[in-house]
């Protein structure tokens, strides 16, 4: 009966201790559900879908998230499985340090980054303005295209003599951007990206399709 007493009081201890543990540890935040790829997780979401979890102290992993108020107003880039932790790279990297994934209605177009006279200035994350310009002397003209275009990402140049061309400037626009976008590209004399400063309000929008 001792030995019985013991071994409970022992177990009891190891329970006490676990616990004490978690506690130091803190909390992540876990799925309860499967999210799919995309997913803006809004209050909404995050009230159903997740949840914190604890974990064991000493375990300092990278890019975990903690609450849930870390992911609010972001998009899952991947699909997270229920019980899995949330992480930054889930979520398309931590805020500002790369793109988030194309939002219902977006499309990414590439330009040519001749069209800016090479990769130096666009970095992931630049805002662009995209200007194009038809007919030549008197009767040639200039306009916007598409103000306040997100760079994704850039290519770049292949070496000479080689294929890929002068490396490409992917852009986050609307899927009527697009359509003028590749107009542009299709049949304007020229097209150059201007970069913009980061905290500049975008210009008003260009005319529709087809509009004088």
């Amino acid at each position: 009966m001792a030995l019985a007493g013991a071994a409970g009081l022992l177990a009891v201890l190891l329970t006490l201790r676990a616990a004490g543990q978690s506690e130091e540890g803190g909390w992540v935040l876990v799925a309860r559900a499967p999210l799919p790829s995309g997913l803006l997780i809004d209050d909404a979401v995050a009230a159903e879908t997740l949840g914190p979890a604890p974990v064991p102290a000493g375990l300092d992993l990278a890019g975990l998230l903690r609450s849930a108020d870390e992911a609010l107003g972001r998009r899952t880039a991947a699909p997270v499985a229920a019980g899995e932790p949330l992480t930054e790279a889930a979520l398309g990297g931590a805020p500002g340090s790369g793109a988030g994934p194309l939002a219902a209605g977006e499309r990414a177009v590439a330009v040519p980054l001749s069209a800016a006279g090479g990769a130096a200035g666009l970095p992931p994350g630049v805002r662009v303005d995209v200007v194009a310009s038809t007919g030549e002397g008197l009767s040639g003209r200039t306009r916007v295209v598409v103000a306040d275009a997100e760079v994704l990402a850039t290519t770049e140049a292949a070496p000479e003599g080689g294929l890929g061309g002068a490396g490409e400037a992917l852009l986050r626009v609307t899927s009527r951007q697009a359509l003028r976008l590749t107009a542009a590209l299709n049949f304007a004399r020229e097209v150059r990206l201007l970069a913009r400063p980061h905290d500049e309000l975008p210009s008003a929008p260009p005319p529709p399709v087809g509009a004088p």
